[in-house]
């Protein structure tokens, strides 16, 4: 299984780095590939710039699709997941086009895990760990 994880902004990062730390298969995919390197660079070098068609011709069945993006692109990842048979998070709440999606991944066999109503979120709980 390899996590695919897109988006290195701030609150995103030290989730990020725990889990390529804890030895998981982690694939990074950010719109600057730079500033990826500069977050997580010390740390791997399976950096990209995000292409969602790049990234469709690698995620294989049983993977997990991370989407640290802006809300407007989880959706269509979460999309293209269930499409290759793979996982889908994010730190975002539920919106009715994701809610739209659950028949599918259901017949997929696969999990799409948003927000669960964690006051602080997610990502927010990210962004406290940085701070410390």
């Amino acid at each position: 299984m390899t996590i695919h994880w897109c988006g290195t902004g701030l609150s995103a990062i030290p989730g990020l780095r725990a889990l390529i730390k804890g030895g998981q298969d982690v694939v990074v995919w950010n719109r600057s590939v730079d500033k990826a390197q500069s977050a997580v660079g010390d740390l791997t070098d399976r950096i990209h710039g995000f292409d969602k068609d790049a990234l469709a011709k690698t995620v294989k069945a049983g993977d997990v699709v991370v989407s640290m993006l802006p809300g407007d692109w989880h959706v269509p990842l979460a999309e293209l997941a269930i499409s290759k048979s793979a996982h889908f998070v994010s730190a975002s709440y539920i919106a009715p086009e994701m809610r739209a999606l659950n028949d599918a991944a259901k017949t997929a066999g696969v999990a799409l895990v948003n927000e669960v109503g964690l006051d602080p979120g997610i990502d927010h709980l990210m962004a406290h760990h940085l701070i410390e």
